[in-house]
């Protein structure tokens, strides 16, 4: 082999080999400046609360817990609850482009809570003919939805700055929260019958 083709084959291994792992960060900081950028941000929040299932998926989720005094004996006791909802998200903003990949955490030590119901402690006396077994049903009537934090990170963990969030309007932010959250919360503990329970994107001018 002659030296020159042997020197260029060199420099050619030397061109291709990624020292730093420059790609990878470059697009670390794409990523990074793309979940702050308000703008995407709100378009995100858009396409999350108008239901665009072509560009917003749940790829998983990825930590899930709720504790809290809603089922205790009395209903007048029921004061707060502490959830954790941690959604590994794609957002498809260009179709094309590859998906932005991020978590949606809501968290909250402490979220205001009302429950009301019924309940009939049944009647066991006289014959077994006249006998009825203890019933009743509980559900939400308060639901503090703002009491709960809303964050976006990297897939690596780095915090991004929900700026459109923090900025968007009080109504907007909890129809936000209720999109991704009120399923979740209903299938683990009871059914909301919240007095905001009506209200949609279309009644705020945000969208």
């Amino acid at each position: 082999m002659k030296k020159k083709d042997f020197l260029n084959i060199i420099n050619e291994e030397i061109s291709n080999f990624d020292f730093l792992n420059t790609e990878d960060l470059i697009r670390e900081q794409e990523i990074t400046e793309l979940l702050t950028n308000e703008d995407l941000q709100k378009q995100f929040i858009c396409d999350s609360l108008l239901r665009r299932k072509d560009k917003v998926k749940i790829s998983r989720i990825a930590d899930s817990h709720i504790t809290g005094n809603w089922d205790e004996g009395n209903m007048d006791d029921a004061s707060n609850m502490a959830i954790l909802y941690s959604l590994n998200m794609e957002y498809f903003y260009d179709s094309q482009k590859e998906p932005l990949k991020f978590n949606l955490n809501f968290e909250s030590d402490n979220i205001g809570i009302k429950v009301d119901g019924w309940n009939d402690a049944g009647n066991w006396g006289g014959t077994m003919g006249d006998a009825t077994e203890p019933s009743g049903e509980s559900w939400f009537s308060g639901f503090d939805w703002n009491d709960i934090n809303v964050t976006i990170f990297t897939m690596d963990g780095e915090d991004a700055k929900f700026i459109a969030f923090e900025n968007a309007p009080p109504k907007i932010q909890t129809l936000f929260i209720r999109e991704y959250v009120e399923n979740f919360v209903e299938g683990q503990t009871l059914e909301m019958r919240t007095d905001d329970k009506k209200e949609t994107v279309q009644d705020v001018p945000y969208c």
